[in-house]
């Protein structure tokens, strides 16, 4: 399997970035991990949060511990535009990770 293959593998199968690393190009690697990182981190504290939440009211009794009721609390609740955005960053440095270490000259 060629090193580009790897690369790009290791960018879709493990995190954005990791390919790049592999492939010994550092600082692509840290463009790519860091806002994807950080994404990361943002979308996930929102989905704990939200299920703090649901836990919460579950608990004093507030909603029933039915899942059509549980569905309906969570689709009602709106989710903050920085979580969207966090979102998008992700799939893009996940898509872009694995385009750059298919397609990109190695570096000197």
């Amino acid at each position: 399997m060629r090193r580009k293959s790897v690369g790009a593998l290791l960018s879709a199968l493990v995190f954005p970035g990791v390919g790049q690393y592999y492939l010994g190009r550092r600082t692509r690697a840290l463009l790519f991990l860091a806002p994807a990182a950080i994404a990361a981190i943002l979308y996930f504290n929102f989905a704990l949060d939200q299920a703090n939440t649901m836990v919460d009211q579950l608990m004093s009794g507030k909603i029933a511990a039915d899942p059509a009721a549980i569905e309906a609390q969570l689709a009602s609740a709106p989710t903050p535009v920085s979580v969207t955005l966090a979102g998008i960053v992700f799939a893009v440095c996940y898509v872009g990770s694995i385009v750059e270490a298919l397609i990109a000259r190695p570096e000197a």
